[in-house]
């Protein structure tokens, strides 16, 4: 039987150059059965995962992951968004955004099937650190009012937070890959470094945040929603990637595979061999 080109290709590449796995990611699908605004075509985040699910399928995926913002909230939305989401044949994780803790956060939980919003898993030796940037614990109104008497622009009502207790989790998560002899790999649905994004997205303790990652030499890359435009920058070997909000653009400019490789990820377009570099330091 004749090999078609994609399993051709697959295997005139050199076992040495193939990656140790990949996933998938998006963020912001923020479905709603409503009129568009602006840029943002509710309706047709269904006809979009669709879409992103087709081109998954074709790859060889580890998992797939979103960034939060699966539904513009409403739980009629989720009813009708999630099982587009359940068709994906890789292992799913959810991350929690702004928008989906419109719905009572235990029927979220429940629907999502999460114990809890912060969690964590490993692939083949990475360690993958979910983090909830919705944090319930966190004093919303005390922490507002304190960023804006210092005029700090991520002193928005639809910024979050990471209360104390997840991040003495995530301390004990990081130190625990470190001694194992992992690499962690994060998401949260909210940037940490304004120069990856409008710092208006800001996490509000992102400060804090940032602090810890700086001090993790296992710490490999930060994997954000939120900034619908969509962002990129490195700091001190630390890779910080903000995803193009779905709702806002087509797959092809938002919905993204990593190739994980020994000392570097590559960031790119399902289908393509060739992407964005990013490549790993030790820290």
């Amino acid at each position: 039987m004749p090999l078609s080109r994609r399993t051709f290709l697959a295997a005139a590449v050199p076992a040495a150059t193939a990656p140790r796995f990949s996933f998938g990611l998006v963020a912001d699908l923020q479905y709603a059965d409503q009129d568009p605004a602006g840029q943002r075509d509710y309706r047709r985040s269904i006809e979009k995962l669709r879409a992103a699910r087709e081109g998954f399928a074709r790859e060889r995926l580890a998992f797939v992951a979103q960034l939060g913002d699966l539904v513009d909230g409403g739980l009629a939305n989720l009813d009708r968004m999630l099982p587009e989401w359940n068709r994906l044949a890789p292992p799913r994780y959810h991350v929690l955004g702004n928008h989906d803790i419109a719905i009572d956060r235990p029927t979220l939980l429940a629907r999502l099937k999460l114990k809890r919003a912060y969690y964590s898993f490993t692939v083949r030796n990475w360690q993958f650190v979910v983090l909830d940037g919705t944090d319930p614990t966190v004093p919303a109104q005390t922490t507002l009012a304190g960023l804006r008497a210092r005029k700090e622009p991520n002193a928005q009502t639809w910024n979050g937070g990471l209360g104390q207790a997840q991040m003495t989790w995530l301390r004990r998560e990081l130190d625990a890959a470190r001694r194992q002899g992992r690499r962690a790999i994060l998401f949260c649905h909210f940037p940490v470094l304004p120069e990856s994004c409008r710092p208006e997205h800001l996490l509000w303790n992102w400060r804090e945040v940032l602090a810890l990652l700086d001090s993790s030499p296992a710490a490999a890359a930060w994997f954000n929603g939120h900034d619908h435009r969509g962002g990129y920058a490195v700091r001190a070997g630390l890779h910080h990637v903000t995803l193009a909000g779905v709702v806002e653009h087509e797959v092809r400019d938002s919905a993204r595979v990593v190739d994980v490789f020994a000392r570097r990820l590559v960031l790119r377009r399902e289908g393509e061999s060739d992407g964005r570099e990013l490549r790993l330091q030790d820290r």
